[in-house]
C-alpha cells in the first residue's frame, strides 16, 4: 500500500468559478424613445396632408380639445415617471438581491473549502489508520506462523519421543513376559 500523504500538503484551494462577464453588462431598458415622446401636444403627424392641416390641427387642439390633450399629456408624463421609477427600483433591487447571493455564495464556498480541508485532513488520518491496521493483522498472520511452526516442531518431537518410548517399552516387553 502507498504510504499516505502529508495532510497538508493535499489541502491546496480549489479552482476558482469562472465567472460569465457577460452577465454583469447587464442593464436596464433604453427609455430615451419612451422619455421623448409622452408630449402628445409636440407630436407632429406624418405625411403631405399631416403638415398641410398642421395648422388647423394646433387651432383645433388648442381651443376644442385643450383640456382632453393636456390631460393626455398629463397622464403620458405620469407613465413615464412611474416606468422610470418602476426600472430604478428593479435595477437597485436586482442589484441587491446580486450582492446578496454573492456574499451568501461566497461564504458557502468558503465553508465547503473548511470541508474540504476536513476531510481530507479525516481521509489521511484513515489511510495511517488502514496501514496501521494492516501492519498489525500481518504481524498477528506472522505470528500465528511462527506459533504454528513452534507448535508443529514441537509436535514432531513428542511423537519422535513417543516412538522411543515406545520403541523401549517393546524392548522390556518381552522381559516381562518370561518373568511370570
Amino acid at each position: 500500500m502507498p504510504e499516505p500523504a502529508d495532510a497538508t500538503k493535499t489541502t491546496a484551494a480549489l479552482p476558482k468559478i469562472a465567472v460569465d462577464d457577460a452577465s454583469e453588462n447587464l442593464s436596464s431598458p433604453a427609455r430615451d424613445d419612451l422619455n421623448s415622446l409622452w408630449n402628445v401636444a409636440h407630436a407632429k403627424p406624418p405625411g403631405f396632408l399631416g403638415k398641410l392641416f398642421s395648422p388647423w390641427r394646433r387651432l383645433l387642439q388648442r381651443f376644442a380639445l385643450g383640456n382632453v390633450v393636456e390631460r393626455q399629456v398629463q397622464m403620458n408624463s405620469a407613465q413615464v415617471r412611474f416606468d422610470n421609477e418602476v426600472v430604478e427600483y428593479m435595477d437597485a433591487r436586482c442589484d441587491r438581491i446580486a450582492r446578496h447571493y454573492d456574499r451568501v455564495l461566497g461564504l458557502h464556498g468558503k465553508r465547503m473549502e473548511e470541508i474540504d480541508e476536513r476531510h481530507l485532513i479525516l481521509q489521511q488520518e484513515l489511510i495511517r489508520h488502514v496501514h496501521d491496521l494492516v501492519a498489525r493483522i500481518e504481524f498477528v498472520f506472522e505470528n500465528a506462523e511462527t506459533n504454528h511452526l513452534q507448535v508443529d516442531g514441537a509436535l514432531r518431537e513428542t511423537r519422535e519421543e513417543v516412538k522411543d518410548l515406545a520403541k523401549r517399552l517393546e524392548a522390556l516387553a518381552p522381559l516381562s513376559d518370561k518373568e511370570p
